[in-house]
């Protein structure tokens, strides 16, 4: 019993000694001076990977083309423009519905399909949309954009943003005569944005505009809008 008292007593005595020291750390802690600063960067960059959805219809053909056959048309399209189709184009739906014509027993079955294509640019975008579209298939949309070294690019602006808070930080320390020294606690977030999918503009449409006639028979090159990175960092550093 004398011997379990002992350990007991040894216990509390390592216990209270762990929360003095930890009390002392925690009140040199908050006499140490400090200067918290916040500093942001952002970059614009071009997207390197464009999705644009293509969409044939049997219906929009009006029973004169079948599906496999403008299927064959789109990849020929894909083939005359050097595109790897295993690795860019992917069917993202295929169906068939019946319809019936009216006083008619007939019955008429639709097929449809929905693809996506992978790109690297504009320039080729838009080449591969209207050479689609000269071969009947204009349902087409721009439907998502990527930047594929975004990792790279987040650890590039977050050191950028902490070079920055350590400028401003010794700018304003020096203001009243002191010194930055050691960092003793780092926080940052990313956060990036990119434009809403939007329908893109068949060449009927541009020239129904006037833009070919402006651009001497030829449409203007597709915009696409760039995506906007932005890296956040608080940084707490000492004063000397």
């Amino acid at each position: 019993m004398k011997k379990f008292q002992n350990l007991l007593a040894r216990a509390f005595a390592i216990a209270a000694i762990a929360l003095t020291a930890c009390s002392a750390a925690s009140a040199q802690e908050m006499q140490q001076p400090y200067i918290d600063m916040q500093s942001r960067v952002e970059r614009e960059v071009t997207p390197d990977e464009l999705y644009i959805s293509i969409t044939i219809n049997e219906s929009d053909y009006k029973g004169k083309k079948s599906l496999q056959e403008m299927q064959d048309a789109m990849i020929g399209v894909l083939k005359a423009n050097r595109i790897y189709i295993p690795d860019c184009l992917s069917i993202d739906f295929m169906g068939s519905t019946i319809s019936y014509k009216m006083f008619s027993s007939r019955v008429i079955p639709k097929s449809s399909a929905k693809y996506i294509l992978k790109l690297s640019d504009a320039s080729i975008m838009q080449k591969i949309v209207y050479d689609l579209e000269e071969q009947g298939i204009s349902n087409i949309e721009l439907v998502e954009t990527k930047f594929t070294k975004d990792e790279e690019l987040k650890t590039e602006l977050g050191i950028e943003a902490m070079k920055k808070a350590q400028e401003q930080a010794r700018a304003f320390a020096g203001a009243i005569g002191q010194e930055i020294g050691k960092a003793i606690s780092i926080s940052s977030w990313s956060s990036h944005s990119s434009p809403q999918p939007r329908f893109y503009k068949s060449r009927a449409m541009v020239t129904e505009e006037g833009a070919d006639n402006a651009m001497g028979g030829h449409a203007p090159a597709i915009p696409v809008s760039k995506l906007t990175y932005q890296v956040n960092v608080n940084v707490r550093f000492e004063l000397k």
